[in-house]
């Protein structure tokens, strides 16, 4: 089975580099202070948030879904706010999946800007492909977008 790949696009009152900045770069501060139900921590083993090959370990709160994942930086375009990076974690892949390489970026729409999300699932050899737990997977990001935007919205100043 080959790759499979998802969009969806999120509109957001937040300017593109406040929400860049909060939900890709600072995010390790971000998640676990605004969704402490989810994220116990956020690490590096690698590196720092703003460069290329650095790797985060997601640490999630006890009776989560999920125990912990790998984010590795692939690529990091600051003036145009996009970030590519490779998941890993069989627990968060779902058990059937290599890896899944995540694409965002914001484009500045009015005020406020429109973000983008591509995401390739890269299922192992002989699995079955989980669509409904990819479909989730993109709920989820969605809800931690609109916690990041709905902080940034209360608080003016933060990112800015």
């Amino acid at each position: 089975m080959g790759v499979k790949t998802y969009n969806q696009e999120i509109e957001s009152p937040v300017a593109a580099a406040r929400l860049f900045k909060a939900f890709c770069l600072d995010n390790h501060h971000v998640f676990p202070k605004l969704m402490p139900e989810s994220f116990k921590s956020i690490e590096f083993v690698e590196g720092t948030s703003a460069t290329v090959g650095s790797v985060r370990q997601f640490n999630f709160s006890d009776g989560y879904q999920f125990k912990n994942a790998k984010n590795k930086i692939d690529e990091l375009d600051l003036a145009n706010f996009y970030c590519k990076y490779t998941t890993t974690g069989v627990d968060v892949v779902d058990g059937n999946c290599e890896c899944l390489v995540s694409e965002t970026k914001f484009y500045p729409k009015g005020r406020g800007c429109v973000c983008k999300m591509t995401f390739h699932v890269h299922p192992l050899s002989g699995t079955e492909f989980n669509e409904e737990a990819t479909k989730m997977g993109q709920e989820e990001l969605k809800k931690m977008l609109k916690v990041v935007e709905e902080y940034l919205i209360t608080n003016p100043d933060a990112y800015a």
